[in-house]
C-alpha cells in the first residue's frame, strides 16, 4: 500500500487526506497506529499555538511494521514526543528536551499520530508490556508527564499536593502521584469528573464548595487549561510553597505576579516525562483508565472527534485508525 489516510491541519482546517506512506530511514521504525489520544495540547495547536501545520497527535500506541534493522518488527510500542538534533549546545549539555533544533511529534516539524502510520527514531520507542492493554498504553505520554512532576522538583511524600483542574490530564496526574505514594487531592468544576476519583479514594472538591480548610497547600499543580488557573493556584498555595504550571494554551495569560516575591512562592514549569517508569506504573497498578475514556472514533470522523474533545464535559477521546 503506497497511500495512507491521515488527518492534516492546514490553513486552520483539519481534514482527512490521502498521503504517501512514510518510509523509515535506517535509524527509524515505521509504526502502524492502533490508537491515538486527543489532548488539550492538540486542541491548542489547532487554535494557533506553535504555528504547526501537518498531521497532529502525539499520544499513541501501535505496532512496528518496518524496522530496517529487524529488531523491533511486530512489537507493540509507544513513543516519546521530542526528537533532538544531538548536536547543538544544549544537546551537548544533555538538555535534549530543550534542543535548539528540536522537533516534536505532531507539534513541531514532525508529522504525528492522527494517521494510519508514522515514523519515529528508534531511541524514542518503548515496548509495551503484555499485561498493558492498548487502551491503557495510549495514556503513557501523559502519565510520564505526571511522573516528571515528582522527579523534576523532588517532591516530598509528606507534602500534600493539590491538583487544580479536573480535566483528563488533571485526573491522570492525580492517579499517577497517588500510585507514587503522594497525598493528593483534586479541585475542579465538574461533579461527573471528580466522581472518577472515587475508585482510587482520591479526595475531590468542587471549586464552588471548597472547604475553608483547603488552603495554604504546600504544592499546587495547575492544570486547568484556562487563563485564570494560574491566579487561582497562587491563591491556594502556601507561602514558600510550589506552583507547578502544566497548562499550555494559545492565548496570553495576564496575572499579577507580585505575590511570588511577597510570599516567596516558587513558580515552576513542567512538560514531558520519562516513559519507562510510566510503563512500570501501568504494569503494576490499576489506574482505572477506562473511566476516563469518553469515546473512540474512526479516523474518518476525526473532525467530529476533535469537536467532542473540545467539550469540557468530556474526558479522553480516542482515534482508531
Amino acid at each position: 500500500m503506497d497511500n495512507i489516510k491521515a488527518l492534516t491541519f492546514r490553513n486552520d482546517e483539519l481534514k482527512l487526506t490521502d498521503l504517501k506512506k512514510p518510509e523509515p530511514n535506517n535509524n527509524e521504525v515505521l509504526i502502524e497506529v492502533s490508537l491515538a489520544g486527543i489532548c488539550n495540547t492538540d486542541l491548542e495547536i489547532m487554535s494557533g499555538m506553535l504555528g504547526f501545520t501537518g498531521i497532529p497527535g502525539h499520544e499513541f500506541v501501535g505496532k512496528v511494521v518496518d524496522d530496517p534493522r529487524n529488531k523491533l518488527s511486530g512489537k507493540r510500542v509507544v513513543g516519546e514526543v521530542n526528537i533532538p538534533c544531538y548536536n547543538c549546545e544544549r544537546c551537548r549539555r544533555r538538555h535534549f528536551r530543550h534542543c535548539l533544533n528540536i522537533k516534536a511529534l505532531g507539534m513541531r516539524g514532525r508529522d504525528g499520530a492522527f494517521a494510519e502510520y508514522l515514523t519515529l527514531p528508534r531511541e524514542n520507542i518503548h515496548l509495551v508490556p503484555e499485561t498493558v492493554s492498548d487502551r491503557e498504553a495510549v495514556f503513557v505520554e501523559p502519565i510520564a508527564a505526571a511522573v516528571e512532576i515528582a522527579e523534576q522538583y523532588h517532591l516530598k511524600p509528606s507534602e500534600e499536593i493539590a491538583i487544580l483542574g479536573d480535566g483528563k490530564l488533571g485526573l491522570i496526574i492525580a492517579r499517577t502521584l497517588k500510585a507514587l505514594g503522594y497525598s493528593v487531592l483534586v479541585i475542579g468544576r465538574h461533579e461527573s469528573k471528580l466522581a472518577r476519583l472515587k475508585s482510587l479514594k482520591i479526595p475531590g472538591y468542587l471549586e464552588r464548595n471548597l472547604p475553608k480548610n483547603i488552603q495554604d497547600i504546600p504544592v499546587v499543580v495547575e492544570v486547568t487549561g484556562s487563563s485564570s488557573g494560574l491566579e487561582r493556584a497562587l491563591q491556594l498555595v502556601r507561602p514558600e510553597g510550589k506552583v507547578i504550571f502544566k497548562t499550555t494554551i494559545a492565548r496570553k495569560i495576564e496575572v499579577n505576579l507580585s505575590i511570588l516575591a511577597i510570599d516567596e512562592i516558587q513558580l515552576l514549569g513542567s512538560r514531558c516525562g520519562p516513559f519507562p517508569p510510566a510503563l512500570n506504573l501501568l504494569k503494576d497498578n490499576n489506574f482505572y483508565l477506562e473511566e476516563l475514556i469518553t469515546d473512540c472514533y474512526p479516523l474518518e470522523k476525526g473532525p467530529e472527534a476533535l469537536e467532542k474533545a473540545r467539550d469540557k464535559v468530556n474526558l479522553k477521546v480516542l482515534l482508531q485508525p
